[in-house]
């Protein structure tokens, strides 16, 4: 059995061809085959189609999985390689022609790109696509095809000069620790100061931290310890945890009511869970509260109930005052028109206001007027302006007519893993940077920056360099 791949517009000249489709090798035919049947499957995702974009991105990987047998994790994985193919249109031609590339070395491009962010100029995309497209077509009579790390290292050197600001050390990298794929990452960092400091970080999945986060800080309350010591007594035993731990987030329903465990849930203070972090997360006890019902809710008193209180909260998402970021969940419930002159204790008249801003309508130098339609909230002050501010909430933007409970498109899902991307590759040099200056407040200044901007954490904060002090004189 032989085969020989032809590659119109793009066919090298006779006798030169790629190891892995040589026509007289039974090895390399049945490889050629099985890109092809890759190809089939993930194909259409290379296309710029709208349509396609928006279908929901878990029930498309479920519906591709069932149908083909793969795994989901393999179909995801095949989905959002080819559709980097999108914006890179002469190698989306030269795979059509050839299926010269398998979902290896898909991904590693994918991989890359997703450093450019979601707003890269197309120029850009231009370079990376001529590079590519150079890459993957032979000049030499069986010629070996580049592998992943091949891809890689070419498109991380045409990166660094496309965006200087992505371009880390790859190698600093791999020894800071990739950001933890699976259930969690133990490393413990040696003093190398010798002033008798030693680190440890640990990372695991979102809704595992939030689990622990609870337990310390329970332990802590329970002790009157600082997190700190909490979390190196529980390590050394010398107090035992607080069990079991109370974690808040939001997890969507099926039509019956039950929770959703196929859907990704919202953790306060550590976001969306990945597929490990949903999984993790459903194997927990957990207690269910309709926020659907919290949301009609009203009491006789001034306090109001839990799930009174994850509904407002959930709905605001941070501190409703203009501009200001503090997020809901470290801020004061606030009546809007005041208990002791007849407002209600419910969701309509309870709002997220930070310490500051509560004190500042307090003591009336400003008002505020929700619509109860847009969820637009209206701020009155005293000098006669006003402003405005736009509802931004995992309720607000997850539960509307026009965007079903917890949709995530195949086009939301890229757009989040391009942000992700981009994110940790800035920082990554921002600690690259730190390594060669040491100014520890110009690093952790940028890492905090970024982290407000992206809304994301990075795992792996500098220490500050230990200040040498003489021994005193005798």
């Amino acid at each position: 059995m032989s085969a020989q791949v032809e590659a119109p517009g793009h066919s090298p000249p006779p006798g030169v061809f790629f190891a892995s489709e040589n026509p007289d090798d039974p090895d390399s035919t049945a490889g050629i085959y099985l890109r092809r049947a890759q190809h089939a499957i993930f194909g259409r995702y290379a296309q710029n189609d709208e349509f396609l974009g928006s279908h929901d991105a878990d029930a498309e990987v479920t519906a591709v999985s069932i149908s083909t047998g793969l795994t989901p994790s393999y179909v995801k994985e095949g989905m959002f390689a080819y559709m980097t193919l999108q914006q890179l249109p002469r190698l989306r031609d030269l795979q059509n022609e050839t299926q010269r590339l398998d979902i290896k070395r898909l991904c590693a491009i994918e991989k890359a790109v997703n450093r450019l962010g979601n707003d890269a100029a197309p120029e850009d995309y231009e370079q990376i696509d001529d590079l590519l497209v150079g890459l993957f077509t032979p000049d030499t009579p069986n010629q070996q095809l580049p592998t992943p790390y091949m891809v890689t290292r070419q498109l991380n050197l045409l990166m660094a000069t496309l965006d200087c600001s992505v371009a880390f050390d790859a190698e600093k990298k791999k020894k800071r620790g990739e950001t933890p794929p699976g259930f969690g990452q133990l490393d413990f960092h040696p003093d190398p100061s010798g002033v008798g400091l030693s680190g440890l970080t640990f990372s695991a999945d979102n809704a595992t931290m939030a689990a622990a986060q609870s337990s310390i800080r329970a332990t802590a309350r329970k002790h009157g310890l600082s997190d700190s010591d909490a979390t190196l007594k529980l390590l050394t035993g010398r107090v035992a945890a607080e069990l079991p731990a109370t974690i808040f987030a939001y997890a969507p329903k099926k039509p019956d009511g039950s929770v959703d465990t196929t859907k990704p849930v919202f953790i306060p203070g550590f976001g969306w869970s990945g597929a490990v972090g949903t999984e993790m997360f459903h194997s927990f006890n957990i207690s269910v509260i309709d926020l659907e019902g919290a949301a009609a809710h009203t009491v006789a008193g001034y306090v109001a109930p839990e799930k009174v209180r994850a509904f407002v909260r959930g709905r605001d998402g941070t501190c409703i005052y203009p501009g200001c970021s503090r997020d809901a969940w470290s801020c004061q419930l606030d009546h809007r028109i005041p208990y002791d002159e007849g407002g209600q204790t419910n969701a309509d008249n309870l709002y997220c206001l930070c310490q500051h801003h509560h004190n500042m309508k307090t003591d009336r130098l400003a008002f505020y007027v929700p619509d109860p339609v847009t969820g637009e909230v209206v701020w009155l002050f005293a000098d006669g302006t006003y402003a405005r501010v736009e509802p931004e909430s995992v309720l607000e933007s997850q539960i509307t007519p026009t965007n079903p409970k917890w949709s995530r498109s195949l086009n939301d899902v890229r757009r989040l893993k391009r942000e992700n991307a981009r994110f940790f590759a800035q920082c990554h040099k921002v600690l690259d940077d730190f390594e060669k200056d040491f100014d520890y407040e110009a690093c952790l200044e940028k890492l905090l920056e970024l982290e407000e901007k992206y809304g994301l954490r990075f795992p792996f904060h500098p220490e500050p360099m230990p200040t040498y002090e003489p021994p005193p004189e005798d």
